[in-house]
């Protein structure tokens, strides 16, 4: 199964979404979190530790979801330091709906192209 990992400035916003996206994908899919906890703001480390975790965890595979700039720069780094054997991908989305709409995806047993797509799809989704 392909796991998610969800990074922002702020701990509070990942953890919320994660809480929200498995309430409604269900408990297969796999979902990390990285974000500052006492002060906002987001580092390479926190993002390599929880890439780490969900390989630990035997993921197939990561999609990863970002807020804003730096969030991706950070992103970027620890996908080069963790070296993984596995694909470690950064999806190209909104945070909420990108990660909602792949782990949506995931929990029907598609596979990380198709959860790819359809967090990338999210761009596409109008709120009225």
């Amino acid at each position: 199964m392909t796991g998610l990992l969800l990074v922002s400035h702020s701990r509070k916003l990942v953890d919320g979404l994660a809480d929200l996206t498995r309430e409604l994908s269900g408990p297969s899919v796999p979902i990390a979190t990285a974000g500052g906890e006492d002060t906002l703001g987001v580092t390479a480390a926190m993002v390599a530790e929880s890439i780490s975790l969900l390989l630990s965890q035997g993921v197939s595979g990561i999609l990863i979801f970002g807020d804003v700039g730096s969030a991706f720069i950070a992103a970027e780094t620890a996908v080069e330091l963790a070296a993984s054997s596995k694909p470690v991908q950064i999806v190209d989305a909104p945070l909420v709906e990108g990660a909602i709409a792949a782990a949506m995806t995931l929990s029907t047993g598609a596979g990380m192209d198709e959860a790819r797509q359809a967090g990338e799809e999210a761009y596409t989704i109008r709120k009225q």
